[in-house]
């Protein structure tokens, strides 16, 4: 059976084998242009993400009539679309 130190000198000796020298970057950094677009990307991710919390916690308020109103609505426009195909 192999010892543990065994099996690190051969998992360090493939390593050293197997990963390149360099791993810097070569070169000077390159500009690739403005940051604006990342930036609304995330803007509009957070508001994205609030708009889903807000909705979510109005949901939870809503009283037993509305949500037996909106059960109603919900089922007769299904009975509409039914109708028509």
């Amino acid at each position: 059976m192999k010892t543990p130190t065994a099996i690190t000198a051969f998992v360090l000796l493939l390593a050293s084998v197997l990963v390149p020298t360099e791993l810097s970057a070569q070169g000077l950094p390159v500009d690739t242009g403005s940051h604006a677009p990342v930036a609304l990307w995330f803007v509009g991710a957070f508001v994205l993400a609030g708009a889903i919390i807000y909705g979510i916690m109005r949901n939870r308020q809503r009283s037993r009539a509305e949500m037996e109103l909106t059960e109603r609505a919900t089922k007769e426009n299904y009975r509409r679309e039914n109708q028509n195909n």
